[in-house]
C-alpha cells in the first residue's frame, strides 16, 4: 500500500485507455525532455528517472471518462507543455463520472496518489516504490 513518509506525489503520467500510470516523487523541480515545449502531447518526453520515487498503475471504472489534458480540451494540439502542469498551472487529468449523479475530478501534478485512491472509481493495480 502507500507508504508514508515517501514522496507520493505525482509528478508525471502517462495514459493507456482508462488505465493510468502515476509517477510519484516530489513536484516542483521534476523535469523531462522538451517540457517547456508545446504542445505537450507532442513534445514532452517522460519525466528523468532521477526525480522518480515510485509509480502507480490505476484503472478508472468503465463508464468513467478519464481524459488527458487534450482529450478534455478534444485538441490534437494544445497551447499547453509540462512545465505548466508541474507549476499546476493546468490539470493532467480530468475524470469524468456519469452514472447515478455526474461526478468530476480533476488531478493536477502535485497531487497525493493516496487521495487518487479514495475515488471510488479508481482501483489500484500496482503500486510500485524504487529501493
Amino acid at each position: 500500500m502507500v507508504k508514508k513518509g515517501v514522496k507520493n506525489e505525482v509528478i508525471d503520467f502517462e495514459k493507456k485507455g482508462n488505465l493510468i500510470r502515476f509517477y510519484l516523487g516530489k513536484n516542483g523541480k521534476q523535469w523531462g525532455d522538451d517540457w517547456d515545449g508545446a504542445p505537450y502531447e507532442h513534445n514532452a518526453g517522460e519525466v528523468y528517472d532521477e526525480f522518480i520515487k515510485g509509480h502507480c498503475d490505476i484503472v478508472v471504472d468503465f463508464d468513467c471518462e478519464a481524459d488527458e489534458l487534450n482529450e478534455a480540451l478534444k485538441v490534437a494540439n494544445t497551447v499547453y507543455c509540462k512545465d505548466e502542469m508541474r507549476k499546476r498551472g493546468i490539470y493532467c487529468i480530468k475524470m469524468i463520472k456519469t452514472e447515478e449523479k455526474y461526478e468530476e475530478h480533476l488531478i493536477f501534478f502535485g497531487d497525493k496518489i493516496e487521495d487518487i485512491l479514495k475515488l471510488k472509481y479508481c482501483h489500484l493495480v500496482h503500486l510500485i516504490y524504487k529501493e
